[in-house]
């Protein structure tokens, strides 16, 4: 399931759809290096499943923000970002709030990378985030994966 999605009037729209949001998450692809294979391979097949959700905000028809949260028994946040001129907007938080609705807990299972977690350690703070491990070369060797609400 999509929420807020914007209309998709082509032949193909889902794929079109996927499209838009895969393409305005391609910046993860340098912190996970197999982000395109886990989103077509592993996401999609989830969201037609109903095992995972993709979160969307839209403004002007254009994708401003994203979160994809796995619904199993992980209640896991895979991914949330929100588009550079859209930050400190309170979206990011909004999505965080969207997803802990559907998750049905405010401290979902989530990682980062070590490059990202400056960028999130206020708001995991703000919601009270525990950080329960740290692991080395998980998605690159070398690089740091923070785990928190394990």
């Amino acid at each position: 399931m999509i929420l807020n999605s914007k209309r998709y009037e082509l032949s193909g729209s889902v794929d079109y759809m996927y499209n838009d949001i895969y393409n305005s998450l391609i910046s993860a692809k340098f912190y996970y290096p197999n982000f395109q294979e886990w989103f077509y391979n592993k996401v999609i097949p989830d969201v037609v499943c109903g095992e995972r959700e993709i979160i969307t905000e839209i403004r002007d028809n254009d994708i401003v923000g994203v979160s994809i949260i796995k619904k199993n028994h992980e209640k896991k946040l895979s991914t949330l970002k929100v588009m550079d001129n859209f930050q400190n907007k309170g979206l990011g938080l909004k999505l965080f709030e969207k997803s802990f609705n559907i998750l049905e807990t405010e401290k979902p299972f989530l990682t980062v990378s070590e490059e990202k977690l400056v960028e999130f350690k206020k708001v995991f703070k703000y919601y009270n985030f525990e950080l329960t491990s740290v692991h080395e070369d998980l998605y690159r060797v070398g690089k740091k994966e923070y785990f928190f609400n394990e």
